[in-house]
């Protein structure tokens, strides 16, 4: 059984953070659907919204967070994955940019 440690969970919610950022910035880097050569899936939202949905999760079990975060926090998700429902029936520019902005927001009060 592996122990986990407050500081090195931090650095890596700090680390997927960071990767989840790359991931959302590099789907609006180009409006053709593709980062780097390579195109981009068009559920890579509702991927990112599991994973910080996850990392929600496992920051409220290890103690990161507390109950008197909790209505925020649901508030936020919800938003979240409506936004993300949304973007997956009618992707455009628009709801992408959207679906990336509330992902970054409910990443930012996970990891604050």
């Amino acid at each position: 059984m592996t122990r986990f440690f407050p500081m090195k969970m931090t650095a890596r919610c700090a680390l997927a953070g960071l990767a989840l950022a790359g991931v959302l910035s590099a789907s609006s880097a180009r409006a053709d659907g593709t980062a780097f050569g390579v195109p981009l899936s068009p559920n890579a939202h509702l991927y990112s919204y599991f994973i910080i949905n996850g990392m929600a999760r496992g920051a409220f079990l290890l103690g990161q967070l507390h109950q008197k975060d909790m209505p925020t926090l649901i508030q936020m998700d919800e938003v979240t994955r409506k936004a993300v429902i949304h973007n997956l029936d009618s992707q455009t520019i628009r709801s992408d940019f959207r679906a990336e902005q509330i992902l970054t927001r409910y990443l930012g009060l996970i990891l604050k």
